[in-house]
């Protein structure tokens, strides 16, 4: 089975409610708790009609109680051809089919891990985008926000830089943490200081060249602090460049599928129990995981 990785980051919202909801816990615990009582999630184009819909079921939960995994489905109209006995005939029907995918929960790490499948969804970076939103709306009366990245390579963004005859602009947004911590403990600072002064949900750092003639060196210590905290899924990166012998420029980003970071393992979830979730959590979290060598989180969660 194959599995995008994303983290999920919770800040502060900007705008503050004038009486403040109270719950005894921790974001992503709250983040657990809304998404079981919310199931559905529909958005809606500039124009007002329905562009993406997204239905969590299936939760399994551990003995603590924690989530530990859902099914992430959508509803989609098929068409079939019946035959009629009695009529001696072919009919045309309509049903609705709801394809699924396995989401795996890790509250401990802020992580979920989402089974790619692109018979079900092809485009996994609307996918994260659209839980993303989700949880935005239910965590607004809360006065907090979330942040859906997903874990990246730092190899897709210079690949992507050797690629292009021409740059003409590089963006780097990093979120603000609320988990990643000692891992990177001097830009945490400084985020925290822009989050303080400023009531910052991110910053936004952006060089261009209008000519195209950015230089971007692979040694650059900046450019790989960045993308350190980046890979980790504490922001994202964008370029916007020309190939030789084109004729128009294209903006490459690490959230489109191409570049979400695929993990895969043999461990089937045959049953779909929780110890088969908690198997396939323990495989990936090698990769992901950002607790401290004494096996503390980095942050209160």
């Amino acid at each position: 089975m194959k599995f995008h990785i994303a983290r999920l980051s919770f800040v502060p919202s900007v705008q503050k409610a004038l009486v403040e909801p109270k719950f005894e816990g921790t974001p992503i615990g709250l983040a657990e708790k809304l998404l079981v009582e919310h199931t559905q999630y529909i958005s809606k184009n500039k124009k007002g009609f329905t562009s993406t819909s997204l239905i969590f079921a299936g939760f399994i939960c551990g003995t603590d109680r924690r989530l530990l995994s859902a099914k992430l489905g959508k509803a989609k109209e098929v068409k079939l051809l019946d035959y009629d006995d009695a009529k001696k005939d072919f009919l045309d029907t309509e049903r609705t089919s709801y394809p699924y995918v396995y989401l795996l929960w890790d509250r401990d790490e802020q992580v979920i891990v989402v089974q790619k499948n692109t018979s079900v969804f092809q485009d996994y970076e609307v996918v994260l985008n659209s839980i993303e939103d989700h949880l935005n709306n239910l965590l607004a009366e809360y006065e907090l926000r979330v942040f859906v990245e997903p874990l990246t390579e730092k190899a897709d963004f210079w690949r992507t830089i050797q690629m292009l005859k021409y740059i003409y602009e590089v963006t780097f947004e990093l979120h603000m943490p609320n988990f990643l911590g000692k891992t990177q403990k001097h830009l945490k600072e400084a985020l925290e200081t822009f989050s303080k002064e400023y009531n910052a949900t991110g910053v936004l750092t952006r060089i261009s060249n209008p000519d195209g003639r950015l230089n971007i060196q692979e040694s650059d210590p900046q450019t790989n602090t960045d993308l350190e905290w980046i890979t980790k899924g504490g922001g994202s990166w964008s370029i916007n460049g020309k190939k030789e012998g084109k004729k128009t420029k294209s903006t490459i980003t690490s959230t489109r599928s191409q570049n979400i970071k695929t993990e895969e393992t043999s461990i089937e979830l045959e049953n779909y129990t929780a110890e088969e979730v908690m198997a396939i959590l323990s495989v990936f979290k090698p990769g992901y995981s950002v607790k401290n060598a004494q096996g503390k989180d980095d942050e209160d969660k």
